[in-house]
């Protein structure tokens, strides 16, 4: 029987193990977070605040506990999981902060004697996390719900179980009811078991464009709300008044992190025809110089993969898009035989090459080279997904062009995509819908009531 399974990325040793839920046991958990939102929806604004700010404090005073949790079960350079747990920490104190302003009624002037918008909880949300930010990626949809006044049921990764018990204690550290947040190790097939439930209100997940679209319908089917922030192909356009040197110092800092295992890390590198080689060239000497090697020590910046099936799975595309014409131009192999690193990939393609089409999961520079900036716009723009893009450009109109035509739900100029916990985050297309973080993330599952008062 299937189980999740903690294993160290590096090691490949098996840490440990846990069973999933039966149904019996899924449904006392969510019956229990009724318990959970009631005493949440019920809780004063000033002791959500204080339980908040407790964990903002629980996670900086053990970032390197985590940290290390992180990078253990991921893989993860330590220190970028040191850079996880200080924006997670971040994000709880943001939030605690903030939480009058994203919760207090709205006035609208209208006829009425008083009219203004509420913001109500509406039940309990079930929270479906992935394996690459196993902290981040449950704390950035679920803090706005938890704010509003809902409960969560968290789903973390088959291959992070570690690090879901570690958040569940993290959150009863804090001070929240038990029943408040609860982890759930459940199966695939017991989606619509709590999707069908009177109890659940929404889900979120973060993940995959194929397992999204099975959530979302599934979501519908119950006419439960759903925010899903799916897979990606982000392109990275480098225009024709760029910086070279700076765009090859953020092409590596978006592909690089996390071993290339970001859903919007950049994917696909369109470089205008007069700066292309030199790209090329100074992206494979960077990447020559990258310090490969165990996620622990301090000086490594590039580590495993998280999986065994996660290489096996970019190997497999490196080999299909050869066969459809791609030049590796350096790496394309692992490092070690039969071992989780990944050498980082540089391939040249064409836009209908499986590596310009498909998203990438891993260390892989897929780059096209385009005669114009509006090639480069339509290259950028032929694809199926639409989370985020990078424009490289010192030049105000190339910059205006771009940004009023691209279709992703986040643009950075001169500067990798990122999440910032002000501003909305999430995608379009194939890569999913609605938003998370700033006020986004709190009405998302929340009731938006509309108050009347003659």
């Amino acid at each position: 029987m299937r189980k999740f399974i903690s294993k160290n990325p590096a090691t490949k040793e098996a840490v440990r193990e846990f069973n999933f839920l039966s149904d019996e046991e899924l449904q006392q958990l969510i019956q229990q977070s009724k318990q959970g939102y009631e005493i949440n929806r019920n809780s004063p604004h000033q002791i959500k605040q204080q339980k908040l700010l407790k964990l903002s404090d629980l996670l900086n005073e053990n970032q390197e506990k985590y940290a290390r949790l992180i990078s253990q079960e991921v893989g993860k350079p330590i220190s970028q999981s040191r850079a996880e747990v200080k924006k997670s920490a971040n994000y709880c104190k943001y939030y605690a902060e903030n939480i009058d302003k994203y919760s207090q009624p709205q006035i609208v002037k209208t006829e009425a004697k008083n009219s203004y918008v509420q913001y109500s909880p509406i039940g309990t949300i079930y929270s479906i996390s992935p394996f690459n930010f196993p902290f981040w990626l449950c704390f950035k949809p679920i803090i706005p719900m938890l704010v509003v006044g809902n409960a969560v049921i968290h789903r973390p990764s088959d291959s992070t179980g570690l690090c879901g018990i570690a958040l569940q204690e993290l959150f009863i550290l804090a001070g929240f009811n038990q029943y408040i947040f609860q982890n759930a190790f459940t199966t695939a097939q017991q989606l619509d078991q709590v999707m069908a439930h009177p109890y659940i209100q929404g889900v979120s997940f973060t993940g995959s464009t194929a397992a999204g679209s099975i959530i979302g319908a599934n979501a519908g089917k119950y006419l439960k709300r759903s925010v899903l922030e799916l897979g990606g192909s982000d392109p990275f356009c480098v225009l024709q008044n760029a910086n070279v040197e700076l765009a090859v110092q953020l092409a590596l800092k978006s592909r690089i992190a996390n071993c290339g295992q970001v859903c919007f890390s950049a994917k696909r590198f369109i470089v205008h025809f007069q700066y292309y080689d030199v790209f090329k060239e100074k992206l494979v000497n960077a990447l020559q110089q990258l310090k490969i090697g165990d996620p622990l020590l301090d000086t490594t910046e590039l580590g495993p993969m998280a999986r065994e099936d996660l290489i096996t799975n970019l190997l497999h595309q490196i080999k299909k898009g050869v066969e459809q014409g791609a030049n590796i131009v350096y790496g394309g192999t692992r490092l070690k035989e039969n071992e989780n690193f990944m050498l980082p990939t540089v391939a040249e393609v064409d836009e209908k090459n499986l590596l310009a089409k498909e998203e990438t999961f891993g260390p892989l520079f897929a780059l096209i080279k385009a005669n114009t900036n509006d090639e480069i716009l339509r290259i950028a723009n032929n694809t199926s997904y639409g989370l985020g893009a990078v424009v490289i450009s010192n030049d105000k109109q190339e910059i205006e062009l771009f940004v009023n035509n691209l279709e992703a739900g986040m643009v950075f100029v001169n500067e990798i995509v990122k999440s910032d916990q002000r501003l909305p985050s999430g995608g379009i297309k194939g890569s999913g819908y609605g938003r998370e973080c700033g006020e986004w993330g709190v009405q998302n599952f929340a009731n938006v009531k509309t108050v009347w008062i003659e």
